[in-house]
């Protein structure tokens, strides 16, 4: 798998190419439909397949107060991507002179001729070009004229509704991270480094590693959530809070994880924290001891269960 970071770096393919184009957030069941065709026709064709995907939501750079939050960090994405056996990730930065361009322009320049594209493999809800103007029935009349084969994906319906990235960055924001991940086909996993903190987990018998995100990155709902994470070669369970800290009067919003039987220096580390469900509401209480309590019986219930 060869990852390509900017249009200007693709070698064209010769023998020419199936290409899926989005910005596939969250990488769920429907992106995974479009990536099953794509390597499908690829195959079929004995051509190379490629997914074109950008370094923001068009929404970032186009109407800023309006961009979604990240389901996943860039990275996680190419891994997500790569995972599914796609020949080539190219990832294209959106900018101003893509976003001017034409549906036409866009396939005539980008898809064809750039990429090599012979076969286009889209979702059903596509749009492309300048003020996204290009929509299914465009590609369907002009690919062909240039060259291209087109393949449209139908939804995937999952719980009475269409999966979609808005629809799982509404299920996380709210904190239903269970839904969450029958959407995504996986547990949602929030990436960040683990950073110093006011070491206050510490000090009622809970040594905390401490998250900080990207600042476009998904946060789940303010909650305590059972989590695991891969530290080194060992995956441990644990629980997570995400908040204010309440019971401390600190009022800064932060992600902290204990993990049940590790102990180590991890600061630095970037981690992937994975949230298996909802335990609680993050609550004020009367001492740190109380507080402490509260922990352990959360971590029973994570022992118990196994999540």
């Amino acid at each position: 798998m060869n990852v390509v970071y900017g249009l200007d770096k693709v070698q064209p393919k010769s023998e020419g190419a199936a290409v899926a184009v989005g910005v596939f957030d969250g990488v769920h069941w429907g992106h995974r439909a479009i990536f099953d065709r794509l390597i499908e026709v690829a195959r079929e064709n004995r051509v190379p397949s490629i997914a074109l995907t950008f370094d923001r939501h068009p929404a970032e750079l186009l109407a800023p107060a309006m961009a979604p939050n990240y389901i996943c960090t860039l990275d996680q994405r190419i891994e997500l991507i790569a995972a599914l056996g796609v020949e080539e990730i190219v990832v294209a930065e959106f900018n101003r002179e893509l976003a001017e361009l034409t549906p036409e322009l866009f396939l005539r320049n980008v898809i064809r001729a750039r990429l090599g594209a012979k076969y286009i493999v889209v979702g059903s809800n596509f749009r492309f070009g300048k003020n996204r103007e290009g929509d299914i029935r465009y590609l369907s009349s002009v690919g062909p004229t240039l060259g291209i084969g087109v393949n449209v994906v139908p939804s995937v319906i999952i719980g009475g509704g269409p999966v979609s990235s808005t629809r799982v960055r509404a299920l996380i924001g709210r904190g239903d991270v269970e839904d969450a991940a029958k959407l995504l086909g996986r547990y949602f996993a929030l990436r960040g480094t683990v950073v110093p903190g006011r070491r206050m987990g510490r000090e009622i018998g809970f040594p905390t590693a401490n998250i900080e995100t990207s600042p476009r990155q998904l946060v789940p709902a303010r909650g305590v959530y059972a989590v695991e994470s891969t530290i080194g070669k060992s995956t441990y369970k644990g629980v997570c809070n995400i908040g204010t800290r309440p019971t401390f009067g600190d009022g800064t919003e932060t992600i902290e994880v204990h993990f049940m039987g590790f102990r180590g220096n991890i600061y630095g580390q970037t981690l992937d924290v994975v949230f298996h469900r909802r335990l609680r509401d993050e609550m004020v209480f009367e001492s740190p001891e109380k507080l402490a309590e509260q922990i352990r019986r959360d971590l029973e219930r994570v022992a118990e269960t196994g999540s």
